[in-house]
């Protein structure tokens, strides 16, 4: 067990790290970008630094300032102008992918703060670097006949309920003739399209898709949002796109966060001990809510590992309820970590992670 106090402070950075990575859910910021993704496609490993523009306008009756832009790596280098933009005022974020650490399939992302917004704007930038020319199909591994994308489930990150979110990715044609492209029996929230819809051979095109929240009915937490890929008008695959819904926060007056509800735990991290495989885990927890309104857990996520739950779906305003689990453990070894996520209605807390960790051994 010496090792589960830094697992405990890898996953917590992790699950910190996810609000930034996709913190633009859907809600209104004063920068309008032309784009939020640009896709520098194949580029030779070693073969210099190469450049992209994001442009902007100010669309807010303010001026606004960004404040600052910080990188996922510091192979990428963002440029901007640090002076106030006025209302109406277009500019341009420059960044340089250095292209210096060799041969990779590159996914970086620039947080944008800007001073108007309560939360950042992320802009990513994406693209392969070689050493040598190697088959589309080994570069798109994930198939869906004759088309190739990088993975088989594409991530959408957060959206807050009622809000819908865009997003675009790559796909490719790795067959020697070309393709028609479309979709049918799309999710009730998911309208998707691609351009071009005919696709040359080796060519690739843009898969444009949005996540609305308010069509269809409502889901909590982790969700699949699904399309079935036609070729020339035969079933070749499904597209899934996998997205975090919750709880509305970005919108929120500072009246109604004043009164909103909160979560608080007696604890978040619980160590088990040792158990056997066969064995039921405990958790005990006690939720309070200090707000000055009804606390709401709209779902508990356990990552597809088996729990008998019970959990308070209300919790009053000043009041206290238990979370109660039994873990059935689906792995052995040392320093096992078992994640558990409540889905709240609490603007400061809408997502809030119990850690369960202990060694599991094999009974015979």
């Amino acid at each position: 067990m010496r090792n589960f106090g830094k697992i405990i402070a890898v996953l917590m950075v992790a699950a910190v790290s996810v609000v930034p990575a996709l913190a633009q859910t859907g809600h209104t910021t004063s920068l309008k970008f032309d784009k939020v993704v640009h896709n520098f496609g194949k580029i030779l490993a070693g073969s210099g630094a190469k450049k992209c523009e994001f442009k902007y306008t100010n669309v807010s009756s303010e001026p606004v300032v960004i404040n600052n832009i910080l990188s996922s790596c510091g192979c990428s280098v963002p440029q901007w102008n640090k002076a106030p933009i006025r209302p109406g005022e277009s500019g341009v974020i420059t960044v340089t992918f250095l292209n210096d650490q060799g041969a990779y399939p590159f996914d970086k992302t620039l947080t944008v703060y800007v001073s108007s917004s309560e939360k950042p704007i992320i802009l990513r930038i994406t693209g392969v670097a070689y050493d040598k020319e190697k088959p589309i199909a080994e570069l798109y591994p994930a198939h869906f006949g004759p088309l190739g994308m990088k993975t088989d489930v594409q991530n959408a990150g957060q959206i807050e309920q009622g809000l819908k979110k865009a997003q675009k990715e790559n796909i490719v044609n790795i067959s020697k003739k070309k393709v028609a492209v479309s979709f049918a029996d799309a999710d009730p929230a998911l309208s998707i399209s691609v351009s071009p819809s005919v696709i040359g051979p080796g060519e690739s095109a843009t898969i444009s898709y949005t996540i609305n929240t308010a069509a269809g009915k409502q889901r909590w937490g982790n969700n699949l949002y699904k399309a079935t890929i036609l070729c020339d008008g035969v079933k070749a695959g499904e597209f899934s796109a996998e997205a975090m819904v919750i709880t509305p926060y970005t919108g929120l007056t500072k009246e109604q966060k004043a009164i909103a509800p909160q979560i608080m735990l007696d604890k978040s991290s619980i160590d088990f001990g040792s158990t056997g495989y066969y064995s039921s885990i405990p958790v005990a927890v006690t939720i309070s809510n200090p707000g000055k309104s009804d606390l709401r857990i709209y779902k508990v996520e356990t990552g597809g590992v088996k729990m008998k739950i019970t959990c308070p779906s209300t919790i009053k305003a000043g009041g206290k309820g238990k979370f109660n689990a039994f873990i059935r453990p689906n792995k052995v070894g040392e320093d096992i970590v078992f994640v558990i996520t409540l889905i709240t209605n609490s603007p400061d807390r809408p997502l809030v992670t119990i850690f369960a960790s202990g060694t599991v051994w094999p009974e015979r």
